[in-house]
């Protein structure tokens, strides 16, 4: 744009938002200012550019952009400049051609020099400049190179080379540029610093919905748009009391869906970790006891299971009850050496304590607490107490979790359960048959069928439905509609976003109240991954097991507790688990024990007081270790 001073913004939200702009103009602003806006109506192909070279301040147009609520889109390129002696319709940016079914917009502040004709010459003559401007032979010119290397898009010319080409434009003078295909919105900064971007992230809930500057006001106050995710890059900054960066001379990053998806310069960001403390368990009392030892699942021998019900009602004082089922050979292969595909193995140790002010005269319990057993979970030795005894009953549900149905029929004031379990887990396999997997996925009808619990989303107001949906898509489209990347999105954006604040969600918080407080624990951040897989047709449950923290995790406290993630139903795969809490897959940390449509279909400990019971406190404690070398005798200890 030549000597003429100029400001750019470009945003990109993770659905469609509508912003209003106002233009400020200070008591030094002699002369009007131009400006021009483009943006992409309900996310089409094609774009809209509204121009006024040499606008006042409450032109038509500009009153437009400041009250017209009607254009809505997920990417947004402004630029504004100062006041020149030759400023025409055809020379005001941002600038827009079609180039492979889409428009292209660009913007450019600085000056690029006169000779930029000589030194980059253009030889598509299909792609000329309108006007006489730098900026605009400079948009020819990165058209002409895509089309060369046959690129239909921004991203079909891969980052690093677009960098390159931004490079090589701010060689001929200084340079900072805006460039979007209307699916993903780049900026590079000058690599001189004489025009800086700053860049930020803003995730809900909004501290501030108005963002200024001296040239420039951003409004995002708009209902519909309150819990939008979004990505700004501005010359100035907008906002004191927001973390926004600084790009870094001849950096380059690109924004796509309300986030930044590639940065030419790493982010530095560091989250530390605290140190987790261990538990030491109190004394036992007299108590019920299940144990069952070896490689192998739960008991299935049928007699030793009626002959320890028939000893756990005749000694109601002191009973035990032990399943010992004819263990696998064990293998003589040197573990360590096969430690990638043998996994690791973990013990956990699960306490929980309920007392009472007003004793308990009666009441049924049910425990699901035995890890799963499978191709990539071994149960090597499990134990089960219970103080007081009662009488029991283990079944499985139509979940096929292991339930332990418990009744006790003399009065307590305390109820002890401890859970302790040594279990090898298994790396999963890769997901390599699934190539290229899209959504929506295509379901035979007697899959469907069988899926149906998984794909119905919980039942909330249709309005709230919707605004998840539409969060939904945005990642589905910020990922090309390919689910694997959909899902990893997803599963990391939630703990990238989202707050671990225990204490801050009740049981019955839906997944709307988590999406619009960014905040909450495990089970919230499960429920909300679940409701959003459902609502995109991609069968999901929910999992309560554990988690090791070791020193890996940002957050220690979860491993002092039942953890909660999600699984998805991958065709050709089954089903795999994402940590969402941890943006991480299910992997050798995580110890599987149940499954559900929910959390109550999958909670480790349930029950009903039918009598009594008054002033109930609950305290529960889980330590889960690596075991660095296996006891010989495969006991827990």
């Amino acid at each position: 744009m030549g000597a003429v001073s100029s400001h750019l913004l470009g945003m990109s939200f993770d659905a469609a938002a509508s912003p209003s702009i106002h233009l400020r103009r200070s008591d030094d602003d002699r002369e009007a200012a131009g400006w021009g806006f483009a943006w992409y109506p309900m996310d089409d192909a094609a774009a809209t550019v509204l121009k006024d070279p040499k606008g006042t301040h409450e032109t038509p147009l500009a009153r437009v952009l400041r009250d017209w609520d009607r254009f809505r889109s997920c990417v947004f390129v402004c630029h504004t400049h100062g006041a020149a002696k030759r400023i025409t319709q055809q020379d005001t940016p941002p600038f827009q051609r079609s180039h492979a079914g889409r428009d292209f917009v660009f913007a450019h502040s600085g000056d690029l020099g006169r000779d930029l004709g000589e030194t980059l010459p253009l030889t598509n003559p299909s792609i000329e400049p309108v006007g006489r401007t730098d900026s605009e032979h400079a948009f020819c010119w990165l058209l002409g190179r895509m089309v060369e290397v046959g690129a239909r898009s921004l991203a079909d010319v891969g980052w690093a080379k677009l960098h390159g080409w931004l490079g090589e434009l701010n060689e001929r003078g200084t340079g900072s540029f805006l460039l979007s295909d209307g699916h993903d919105v780049v900026a590079y900064c000058d690599r001189a610093g004489a025009h800086p971007l700053w860049r930020v992230r803003r995730t809900p809930p909004h501290r501030r919905m108005v963002l200024k500057s001296e040239k420039i006001v951003l409004d995002l106050d708009n209902p519909h748009d309150v819990n939008r995710e979004m990505a700004i890059v501005s010359g100035t900054r907008l906002s004191e009391v927001e973390s926004w960066k600084r790009m870094a001379p001849g950096a380059m990053v690109a924004m796509r869906r309300g986030v930044f998806i590639w940065s030419s310069v790493e982010d530095e960001d560091v989250r530390p970790a605290p140190e987790a403390a261990a538990e030491a368990a109190p004394a036992l009392g007299m108590l019920w006891t299940e144990t069952s030892v070896g490689s192998v699942p739960a008991p299935t021998a049928e007699g030793a299971r009626g002959e320890a019900r028939q000893a756990t009602e005749a000694k109601r004082e002191q009973s035990r009850f032990r399943a010992a089922p004819t263990p696998r050979a064990r293998s003589t292969r040197d573990e360590a050496a096969e430690v990638r595909r043998e996994g690791r193995v973990l013990t956990v140790d699960h306490e929980t304590i309920y007392r009472y002010e007003e004793p308990v005269e009666l009441s049924a319990h049910l425990y699901r607490l035995h890890p799963v057993h499978d191709l990539r979970q071994d149960v090597l030795d499990y134990q089960l107490e219970i103080s007081p005894p009662g009488a029991a009953r283990r079944a499985e549900d139509v979940f096929g979790n292991e339930v332990l149905s418990f009744k006790i029929e003399r009065p307590y004031s305390e109820l002890w359960v401890r859970a302790r379990s040594r279990v090898r887990v298994r790396p999963p396999d890769p997901l390599a048959p699934l190539k290229r997997a899209t959504i929506p996925l295509v379901w035979m009808p007697w899959q469907r069928q069988m899926m149906t619990p998984y794909l119905l989303p919980p039942e909330l107001p249709e309005t709230q439905l919707h605004a998840l949906s539409e969060y939904a898509m945005g990642f589905v489209e910020r990922n090309d509609f390919d689910l694997i990347e959909t899902l990893k999105d997803l599963n990391l954006s939630i703990y990238r976003d989202y707050q671990y604040r225990p204490g801050s969600t009740l049981l019955e918080t839906s997944p709307f109240t988590v999406f619009v407080r960014r905040e909450g624990v495990c089970q919230d951040f499960a429920n909300l991954f679940i409701c959003l897989c459902r609502l995109l047709g991609v069968p999901a449950r929910y999992r309560v097991g554990y988690i090791f923290t070791g020193a890996d995790y940002d957050n220690q406290i979860q491993s002092e507790a039942s953890h909660a993630w999600a699984e998805v139903y991958l065709p050709r795969i089954g089903w795999r688990g994402f940590d969402p809490t941890n943006g991480v897959m299910a992997n050798l940390d995580h110890v599987r024990v149940a499954a559900g449509r929910n959390y109550r279909d999958a909670t480790p400990t349930s029950g009903t007081l039918f009598r009594g019971g008054k002033g109930e406190t609950l305290e529960a404690k889980v330590k889960v270790e690596v075991e660095e070398e296996a006891p010989k005798d495969g006991r827990v200890r």
